[in-house]
């Protein structure tokens, strides 16, 4: 794990991951938001359990993402945290079943208030639409660029 950029008055944070299985890197990812004070410690499993029951792959052009998150009991404040894959990772399609992408971005949300999600995710498929985008993510460079495209989001 390595942070590549925080900024927590904008409630996102931009780390590297080098994890090799899913479930080690969802408690991972949450572990940096429960540090951070997005998040309750109940996030981890709860983020966990949900990825289970409605998995978050996104099949985007070039570099496949995923969304994962949970209900807002367990948020404190809102944010979101990208994580950026030394190695892909299998993640199921969302909507689907038994269909397994090879993720290299994820988007992990802590979403305070319900009525916020939609707009959150309307924005960040704005974002993930665009492939120059996911690839700058992925680059782990131009953190100014980087972080001016986050704010974006929020």
């Amino acid at each position: 794990m390595n942070k590549l950029l925080s900024n927590e008055n904008q409630k996102f944070l931009y780390y590297a991951f080098d994890e090799q299985e899913q479930e080690t890197l969802l408690a991972k990812m949450s572990e940096v938001l429960i540090e951070a004070g997005f998040v309750h410690e109940s996030y981890k499993n709860a983020v966990i359990e949900r990825e289970r029951v409605f998995p978050t792959g996104l099949p985007t052009q070039g570099i496949h993402v995923a969304i994962p998150h949970t209900d807002s009991i367990h948020v404190k404040k809102e944010g979101f945290l990208v994580g950026v894959l030394e190695r892909p990772i299998a993640f199921e399609m969302m909507a689907s079943k038994d269909v397994f992408l090879d993720v290299e971005l994820i988007f992990m949300l802590a979403i305070k208030r319900p009525e916020d999600q939609l707009v959150m995710l309307q924005k960040l498929m704005l974002l993930c639409q665009d492939e120059k985008n996911l690839q700058l993510l992925k680059s782990k460079e131009k953190v100014v660029e980087v972080e001016a495209l986050l704010k974006t989001i929020h």
